[in-house]
């Protein structure tokens, strides 16, 4: 959070600090700026796009009398609810620093932050602090300032902020287009006058004396910001057959081309103004204002002056006739102006390259780097290197880098398919782990199953290369578009494809990363370039908290990865967190009571599986609502309908190639949210129809030997009885249900093995496997054994079978299975082989 405002002497470095972090790295939208109600900011910020709130507060008068006081008393109160406001904003954005650019502006936002206890940077960009700076100084965490010495504690020198048009200008390059931008005449000295974003009566006067004094000058051209108050205020005598140029402007955006354009420049010595023309490198002619706090414009003069980049006069000591003179005799002198050019550049690469992000980055946290806390963009082409590139989620992401142009390698341990797709996407592959593959990278992100100590990881710590997360890579994806994410314990991956698939059936080609491969893609991520993109919210390491969206779906809240969130509580209040970060349609499940909760307090598009949500008995109803529901043959169909006002309007019917009422719920999610994006019902209803499916979601293997085989993915307690639940239809002539279930995660399974004791209640046979370990290290008496006498406890009339051993396993299924068995292997580990190796046996 930046804060401070009220004229351009405030706002400007304000804006220059935002624009140094987004240039090193950070994303406007993490930054939010805080100013005034009736201040300049309200009119410089707005077309930067950067978050702005704007609180009611206004300076106290230094005059001692009757009217000053109530005044004063007045101002008092507006700060009172100012801090209030301010302290409210903070509790919501969570800022990692608060940076003050000093004026009364800055308070509220600065007092806030004391009360947070959210650490603030105070700049001072003034020679001489001005009170409000001094201040907020004494409890800092620390101070930027762009001089020495100083008075004020806990300081670095960083140089001031300038904006970036500024500090990257060439005013010898750029000399002759910034005077036709102008409007000049290309050849002849010209002088620009300037009394800031306020303007100043006494450089107007010296202004019109100098027009007058010069009028019969043809080589002469004058450049004049009176400000916006001073416009019409001493015109001077100017007629058009006077050989001078005169260019009157009450102010301008273009300072970079009044600096190009111009051999001298006449000003206030403003802190902004004297950075900005020692960097750029610009002789001038400094004339502080004396009413300036404390004369600190005579100080930043006198920066200036000493080094030898500008003149600095006492507008009481000389008279403006004498001032005229002066500034003539100095645009005549061509090797002075080149000398005080020289200077005045030497004594602005202190601003030029200016150490402010690196001292903020510190501030906020990051004590090895001062990039570590700023957003990685891809902005630019990139060359990111993904440990660990073959699993489903990083393959996904490399493939959205890839096509979206940025040079990506990968390595893994095993060469196999996926690996195969991504050398034709274009990622260089490396087969095992090599610390030279991070050479010359701009950033190295993996699987979260990797560990840190690996040695490509270990190589770019060591070689200061960009080290990101994967939720910081795929915020980084999600800044390129408007993003979409789909989040819950359950269905992620079938709503965000289905999602896709309407997307793209209503000709709004989006680009989509999802956690699986969608079987009527033959992929699981793409990137297309359309300013659409969905992507798979994943709560297991809090990436979904991360990930910057315009709209998300939320389909459940159940119990998962206590290993991050030790409480369902806190599950519950991540997701919480997702949804009010959602700055465009939230569309949440009310089947769920958890998410029927959120949408009570943060409001959303709702959606339920039924008239009544029986479930939870809410009190909110459904906005869209699936209805005359039923299955058969493998696929369901309902009625949608829509609660407008007190009116139910039918939308129509939705067919879907797949089973259970909770694939039901994912399309109609689905389809809300693609009516929300831009999609047609019909549009929506044709795309479900034809909806393939997902890689292992009932993935049917076929029919051998009368016994039918499918692989689900299922493998928390409420996924396996949906999954359950829904094989068998009216339809279906199954002899029996075989469940084979891998449990999966050690730190898992020693926390809700007891949870699976009602999961298999629609299954004739449950056989369970030791645990799968996926990275996690061995618990001592946690095994596949808890999970099997959860389940006879609680149905002893259940045949279920305990086989730890993949040959034994694979044996007694073999022998087992009989004709009209359907033989459902479920979880997220190498259970996911098993009907190949059994349909491999009966082959042979």
């Amino acid at each position: 959070m930046i804060t401070g405002g009220g004229t351009s002497g405030h706002v400007i470095p304000a804006l220059a600090i935002a624009e140094l972090l987004v240039d090193s790295g950070y994303s406007q939208n993490q930054i939010h700026i805080v100013g005034t109600l009736n201040g300049v900011e309200t009119k410089l910020v707005p077309p930067t796009r950067i978050p702005l709130t704007l609180l009611d507060v206004r300076g106290f008068s230094r005059n001692f009398s009757l009217a000053s006081l109530k005044t004063n008393l007045q101002a008092v109160l507006m700060l009172r609810r100012a801090i209030d406001n301010a302290t409210a904003l903070l509790q919501s954005l969570k800022p990692a620093v608060v940076i003050s650019v000093g004026g009364y502006g800055s308070v509220p936002a600065t007092r806030a932050a004391g009360k947070l206890k959210i650490p603030v940077v105070t700049v001072s960009y003034d020679r001489l602090p001005g009170r409000a700076t001094r201040l907020q100084a004494r409890r800092a965490a620390a101070t930027a300032v762009a001089y020495l010495p100083t008075k004020l504690p806990n300081a670095t020198l960083t140089g001031a902020p300038v904006r970036r048009a500024i500090r990257t200008l060439d005013i010898v390059a750029t000399r002759d287009a910034a005077r036709v931008r102008l409007g000049l005449p290309k050849t002849g000295k010209v002088i620009a006058v300037t009394g800031g974003s306020l303007g100043s009566a006494f450089l107007n006067k010296l202004t019109r004396e100098l027009v007058e004094l010069n009028h019969d000058r043809e080589d002469l051209s004058i450049i004049h910001l009176t400000g916006e108050r001073y416009l019409n205020a001493d015109l001077p005598n100017h007629q058009n057959a006077d050989a001078i140029f005169y260019l009157r402007l009450p102010t301008t955006d273009l300072m970079h081309d009044v600096y190009a354009a111009s051999d001298l420049v006449i000003s206030r010595a403003g802190a902004s103004t004297v950075a900005e023309l020692a960097t750029v490198g610009r002789a001038s002619v400094l004339i502080p204002w004396k009413q300036a706090a404390d004369n600190h414009q005579f100080f930043n003069a006198q920066w200036l002056g000493d080094s030898g980049g500008a003149i600095v006069l006492d507008e009481d000591a000389v008279s403006k006739h004498q001032i005229s003179d002066a500034v003539i005799a100095l645009i005549d002198n061509q090797e002075k102006l080149l000398e005080m050019n020289q200077c005045a550049r030497v004594a602005g690469k202190l601003h030029r390259d200016s150490g402010i992000v690196k001292l903020i980055s510190l501030v906020a946290g990051d004590k090895s780097s001062d990039m570590a806390l700023a957003e990685f963009t891809l902005d630019i082409k990139r060359k990111i290197h993904i440990v660990g590139v073959g699993g489903p989620g990083m393959s996904a992401i490399a493939t959205v880098l890839a096509e979206m142009g940025h040079v990506v390698s990968g390595s893994d341990i095993y060469d196999h398919d996926v690996i195969e797709r991504l050398r034709n996407v274009g990622v260089k592959i490396n087969i095992g782990h090599d610390p030279e593959v991070v050479a010359n990278c701009d950033a190295v992100t993996g699987s979260p199953a990797i560990p840190k100590s690996n040695v490509e990881y270990q190589k770019a710590v060591s070689s200061n290369i960009r080290v990101l997360s994967r939720a910081e890579i795929l915020s980084a994806i999600c800044n390129q578009a408007r993003s979409v994410g789909v989040a819950g314990t359950h269905g992620k991956t079938t709503t965000s494809s289905m999602l896709t698939a309407i997307l793209i059936e209503a000709k709004l080609n989006p680009s989509y990363l999802i956690g699986g491969d969608v079987n009527d893609f033959g992929r699981g991520a793409s990137w297309t370039g359309s300013d659409l993109f969905v992507v798979e919210a994943d709560e297991s390491d809090s990436t979904h908290l991360q990930l910057p969206l315009m709209g998300a779906i939320l389909t459940n809240v159940d119990i998962d990865h206590l290993d991050n969130f030790k409480t369902f509580d806190a599950i519950r209040e991540s997701f919480k967190e997702f949804i009010s970060k959602v700055n465009g349609p939230r569309v949440l499940c009310i089947d769920d009571p958890y998410c029927v909760e959120i949408a009570e307090q943060l409001g959303s598009i709702t959606y339920s599986a039924s008239v009544e949500n029986s479930k939870t008995k809410s009190l909110v109803n459904a906005d869209f609502v699936a209805s005359e529901i039923s299955f058969s043959n493998g696929a369901a169909q309902f009625t949608v309908s829509q609660n407008v006002d007190a009116q139910t309007l039918r939308l129509g019917i939705v067919n879907i190639q797949l089973r259970g009422i909770h694939n039901v719920r994912n399309a109609l999610g689905a389809l809300v949210m693609a009516i929300n994006l831009g999609a047609s019902f019909a549009q929506a209803a044709t795309a479900l129809a034809k909806f393939g499916g997902v890689a292992r979601r009932f993935d049917n293997h076929g029919t051998h030997g009368g016994i039918t085989y499918v692989d689900d993915y299922a493998h928390l307690p409420n996924e396996i009885s949906a999954v359950l639940s829904g094989a068998r239809d009216k339809s279906d002539s199954w002899s029996r249900v075989v469940a084979v279930f891998q449990p999966n995660r050690f730190n898992r399974m020693s926390v809700i093995s007891h949870l699976y004791a009602d999961s298999f209640s629609d299954a004739d046979l449950v056989v369970v496997t030791d645990i799968y370990a996926s990275g996690t290290a061995a618990i001592a008496g946690v095994t596949g054994e808890l999970v099997v006498n959860a389940i006879r406890t609680a149905h002893p009339k259940l045949k279920v079978i305990y086989q730890p051993k993949r040959s034994d396993l694979i044996e007694f299924l073999d022998s087992e299975l009989k004709s009209g068995d359907l033989c459902i292997s479920m979880g997220c580990g190498d259970i996911a082989m098993l009907p190949s190796e059994l349909i491999s046996r009966k082959l042979n």
